[in-house]
């Protein structure tokens, strides 16, 4: 079935939405704006999808695409709208999210943002067929990355080296496994092997790769699929970790470990987040999921009068954390290991703010309880899922908690992906 429409508004998938006989269609590829020419292509329960077989009238929101793997790789989303378009889009995302779970018309406030050109510091690439690239959308095919506008150029042309160093033995590297610091003066090298290919030169490897690239300060391996499986690397040469400034602290980040891939959105992430922490009285305080403790660091350097305890569950992260705090002479913050959802174990005495950065899947039903137990006067919530977070504060709001303020962060621009901050108080 064929049909005409006038796209109505956007999603963070990068399609368009019209009705048709009162029911939603997704228009794949299409721009609120557009008039096109749809054919309907699947029928769902409750909506549609739909190809674009013509456009017949282009939106003032699209752009001629930069990138001529966009529809391949899957990397990106949305380089068919203006980046300016793209900041609105994604607030009406996460506005959307919470107005479905039951919170009303409540309007994101600002989006922190910066350029969305190649912001990205870390990056993994595979090799296979002689080509080096990322994994084309939902299979295992190779995507050229070479002019990709997402990552640095030296991460391409430090793939392009390692495809010529291993020549026709490159069958036995699984992935290279890049990460950069801000200024790109240091770099480690992550090369994940087959088993079976044992043989490879991977020392020569790491001596020619510094030698050609004098930021590389550290060439790591390990063998499996995949950078984060949790197996510990084996140092072949240099350091295993890059040195990082962030807010005025001096990190240092192992290639595992997490930390943000946008560096600038990040460092204006976690100045909101503090102004959000200390924004009332009292300034003792919890930093959940912590991870290497940035978000906790910059609550305790921000404010020297708080005092703060994070709480991660990954040991290495643990050690990362522990470390920069001592490097950066941070005494009003202690880390422990353990799960967040126990947090109140690790705590000295009564809590006044808590931040918390839960993965995907948001919070689990304990960690809800436990925070309504607790009852912090401020809960500040960092989610890069605005679903999940939309049926989380819709827990907190029932009883305990008012929203105060949302703010999104682009932290990763031209993708689907959208970080949120909101600042609860306790009614």
């Amino acid at each position: 079935m064929t049909f005409k429409a006038k796209i109505d508004e956007m999603n963070l998938m990068g399609n368009g939405i019209t009705k048709l006989d009162g029911c939603v269609v997704f228009c794949l590829g299409a721009v609120d704006g557009d008039s096109v020419t749809c054919e309907i292509t699947q029928s769902k329960k409750n909506f549609k999808i739909a190809n674009v077989l013509s456009l017949d009238e282009p939106s003032p929101h699209r752009q001629e695409v930069d990138c001529p793997h966009f529809e391949r790789c899957g990397g990106c989303d949305l380089r068919h709208i203006t980046y300016e378009h793209e900041l609105e889009v994604k607030k009406a995302g996460v506005e959307a999210a919470l107005r479905k779970a039951g919170q009303g018309e409540i309007k994101v406030s600002e989006i922190l943002s910066a350029s969305p050109d190649h912001y990205r510091n870390k990056a993994v690439l595979r090799f296979a067929d002689g080509k080096f690239g990322f994994s084309e959308a939902k299979t295992d095919n190779i995507v050229s990355c070479e002019g990709c506008k997402i990552i640095p150029k030296i991460f391409v042309d430090i793939a392009a080296f390692t495809l010529e160093f291993f020549g026709e033995e490159i069958s036995g590297v699984s992935y290279l496994f890049l990460r950069k610091n801000s200024d790109e003066s240091q770099l480690c090298a992550l090369l994940g092997t087959q088993d079976k290919y044992s043989y490879l030169d991977i020392e020569g490897y790491a001596e020619a790769l510094t030698e050609e690239f004098p930021c590389v300060v550290g060439v790591l391996t390990k063998s499996g699929d995949h950078p984060e499986d949790g197996v510990e690397p084996e140092l072949i040469l240099g350091q295993d970790y890059i040195e990082e400034s962030f807010l005025g602290l001096s990190l240092i980040v192992s290639p595992c470990s997490f930390f943000q891939v946008n560096h600038a959105v990040a460092e204006k992430l976690c100045k909101k987040v503090s102004e959000f922490a200390l924004s009332g009285e009292g300034a003792f305080g919890a930093d959940l999921y912590c991870g290497t403790g940035v978000i906790g660091m910059s609550v305790a350097a921000l404010h020297p009068e708080a005092f703060v305890t994070g709480i991660e569950i990954n040991e290495s992260a643990v050690a990362d954390a522990k470390e920069n705090a001592i490097e950066n002479g941070l005494t009003n913050i202690g880390f422990f290991q353990g799960d967040s959802a126990d947090f109140a174990k690790s705590t000295y005495g009564s809590i006044d703010f808590i931040t918390i950065d839960p993965p995907r899947q948001g919070c689990s039903e304990k960690m809800i309880k436990e925070l309504l137990r607790i009852k912090p006067q401020r809960l500040v919530y960092v989610s890069c899922d605005p679903q999940t977070l939309a049926r989380d504060l819709k827990a907190l709001c029932e009883t305990k908690y008012e929203i105060k303020e949302v703010i999104a962060a682009d932290l990763f621009p031209r993708t689907k992906h959208v970080e949120t901050i909101v600042c609860l108080n306790k009614r």
